[in-house]
């Protein structure tokens, strides 16, 4: 006990680590993942098209740890060095994006073109007609999947250890290797994993309102 008191304040400041770098991956993923499956709506043929496509191929192909040091070890081989927290950034929203482009392109493939159709008829622009109308209905549809890769981004920050960020895993190796005690550093690493992931899940199994309301 007196070992967890002793370390609990470097755990929880990475467990901060943890949920912030998380939040910025998941919200940039979110974000470019959405606008990239609008890019090409009804435009199925188009060249950029293929090349979102060969995107995210690429990066749902390639194993995490991979990403990240391409870009933590391969940067100053060319004269830019992202650092640990860079890196995992810029890796993880990457992968990210492909995922997340492959959600929302799920979600936007059940709404009928005829919506996107009427608004243009009635005058409407391409993004009044995506902010207005299609945006609305695809993030609903889309939530079991985003909510549920968002989930896994928490957990992959574990990844992130191995170039040395002070995340969850990293502090509970510090922890293990100087105490020799690790049933008792992976007991907290687990029970603070569970605490964050929680109100996620929570959220995930809500019904929408909409259905609620029927």
């Amino acid at each position: 006990m007196e070992i967890a008191i002793a370390w609990l304040p470097r755990l929880l400041t990475a467990a901060v680590l943890t949920i912030a770098l998380s939040a910025v991956i998941f919200t940039l993923s979110a974000l470019f993942g959405l606008l990239l499956s609008l890019v090409h709506y009804g435009r199925e043929k188009s060249l950029a098209r293929k090349g979102i496509e060969a995107f995210s191929a690429f990066f749902r192909s390639v194993p995490e740890l991979v990403v990240l040091f391409l870009f933590f070890f391969g940067g100053p081989q060319i004269g830019i060095d992202f650092g640990p927290i860079g890196s995992t950034i810029i890796a993880f929203t990457l992968v990210g994006i492909a995922f997340d482009y492959q959600v929302f392109k799920g979600a936007l493939a059940t709404i009928p073109f005829g919506q996107y159709e009427a608004g243009k008829a009635l005058g409407l622009s391409s993004q009044t007609v995506f902010r207005r109308i299609l945006i609305p209905q695809v993030l609903p549809l889309a939530r079991k999947g985003w909510i549920t890769y968002a989930i896994g981004t928490v957990k992959r920050m574990s990844i992130a250890s191995a170039v040395s960020v002070s995340e969850i895993l990293y502090v509970t190796k510090q922890g293990i290797a100087a105490t020799n005690a690790p049933f008792t550093f992976l007991a907290l690493a687990v029970g603070l994993y569970i605490l964050i992931v929680t109100p996620l899940l929570v959220f995930n199994e809500r019904k929408p309102t909409q259905a609620m309301a029927r």
